[in-house]
């Protein structure tokens, strides 16, 4: 990890010092000494089982492209991609980039495929994140909290209108074209030698892999099958979601109400995708808490769930696809993509 990523997780870790600190460091201890651990291990459990709902849905997606994944390798490159938005700032882009090489690598299958399965795999999740928004704002109207509300409302348009951005450049291919091109120009103010050097490539995904990419992501669209069984992995994934959470406020004696969480979940969604630390570790827990507490929660019960459910979801997922990640090699898999960037 370089020096950037460990000043980055170093300010993460003190801003998590400092939220517990603000709360009370030993209110907090005293919580987590007499919390419930069996209702912690099973929302360990249940993160688990949410991967693997996440995990089923990019398999169903992949067969509705004709490609046949073992879901051994599927999970771990679910791993792989969420170490590596673990560690990297913004939208989570990298990690999805990283688990198309992942298991164009393992298969031997194009990126144009790939590509198309996990674009189509983020927006079968848009659907159960809509019904969360309207629920949400529905909810703190509700309760009156004004403020909050008008919150919820703008991170709604942030979100519908950043996921409309991303949808309608990737379909339109002019759009597309052009921007591949401002990619390539930024890329050349950069290092002019380094640009020239890969203009091929840059060719090769305006004239190939993009088209490719455009025209699988319309087969999957069009396969009515294969996408709602996704949508329906997508419902799961999140109704396991809440649960997480709802089980661990459980376990520290602060139940709260499964409507109540997704206003935190579409909250902390909007806020993940623009957060400069990487995961939005520290921003989250400094985020959460404060949703939290708007919906009643004492801080220092707020501070101790939002903690202990971040290291179910964000801490421990990060270590194990460390280890998950540690054998895998990016330039290897471009590779062996390349060489495969065929019509299926």
């Amino acid at each position: 990890m370089d020096k950037k990523k460990v000043a980055f997780f170093t300010v993460a870790l003190l801003i998590i010092g400092a939220l517990i600190k603000w709360a009370g460091a030993k209110g907090v201890a005293e919580i987590i000494a007499s919390s419930d651990w069996r209702y912690l291990l099973l929302a360990v459990a249940v993160y688990i089982i949410t991967l693997l709902a996440s995990a089923l849905r990019w398999q169903v997606l992949l067969k509705g492209l004709g490609i046949s994944v073992p879901l051994r390798i599927v999970w771990n490159a679910i791993f792989v991609g969420m170490f590596f938005n673990n560690i990297s700032p913004g939208a989570k882009g990298l990690g999805e980039f990283i688990r198309v090489y992942y298991i164009a690598k393992e298969t031997n299958n194009p990126y144009g495929p790939m590509t198309a399965s996990v674009m189509m795999d983020r927006i079968t999740d848009l659907v159960p994140i809509a019904f969360m928004m309207v629920l949400a704002t529905l909810h703190v109207y509700h309760l009156g909290e004004t403020l909050l509300t008008a919150i919820i409302i703008f991170l709604d348009a942030v979100m519908i209108g950043f996921s409309a951005l991303v949808i309608g450049l990737l379909m339109s291919e002019k759009k597309a074209h052009s921007a591949i091109w401002w990619i390539f120009r930024q890329y050349r103010k950069l290092s002019k030698a380094g640009a020239e050097k890969r203009r091929e490539s840059f060719e090769k995904i305006d004239t190939v892999t993009i088209p490719n990419f455009q025209r699988d992501f319309r087969v999957l669209s069009k396969s009515r099958t294969y996408t709602l069984v996704a949508i329906g992995w997508s419902f799961v994934y999140w109704i396991l979601t809440v649960a997480r959470y709802y089980l661990v406020f459980r376990a520290i004696g602060q139940p709260i109400d499964p409507v109540s969480i997704t206003v935190v979940l579409v909250v902390s969604m909007v806020v993940g995708m623009f957060a400069v630390i990487p995961g939005g570790a520290g921003i989250i827990e400094a985020v959460n808490t404060a949703v939290f507490m708007a919906l009643g929660i004492n801080p220092e019960y707020a501070v101790t769930g939002t903690i202990l459910e971040r290291l179910i979801s964000y801490w421990g997922p990060t270590i194990v696809g460390s280890f998950v990640a540690a054998d895998f090699k990016p330039d290897g898999a471009a590779e062996a993509a390349d060489s495969t960037e065929v019509e299926p």
